[in-house]
C-alpha cells in the first residue's frame, strides 16, 4: 500500500467531504480516503497495482472539484 496527499480546490462543506470520500473509496484499490475540509486535501491509501494518481484526479474532477 502507498499513501498520497492531494490538494483539492472547492471543498466548502461537510457535504463536499462526504461526496469526495465516497467517490475516492469507490475506486478499486483504494483502502482509505480521508478528506480534510480545513486543509483542502485528501489523503488516500491505495494499492498501486490497482489504481494510480491519474484516476484519483479524474474521479475528483468528475465530482466537480479541482486538483491543485
Amino acid at each position: 500500500m502507498e499513501t498520497v496527499t492531494v490538494k483539492i480546490d472547492g471543498i466548502s462543506c461537510m457535504g463536499c467531504v462526504k461526496t469526495l470520500t465516497g467517490v475516492l473509496t469507490a475506486l478499486p484499490g483504494v483502502e482509505t480516503a480521508v478528506v480534510d475540509k480545513d486543509q483542502a486535501q485528501a489523503t488516500i491509501t491505495y494499492d498501486p497495482a490497482q489504481v494510480q494518481m491519474p484516476r484519483f484526479k479524474s474521479a475528483i474532477e468528475d465530482a466537480g472539484y479541482d486538483v491543485v
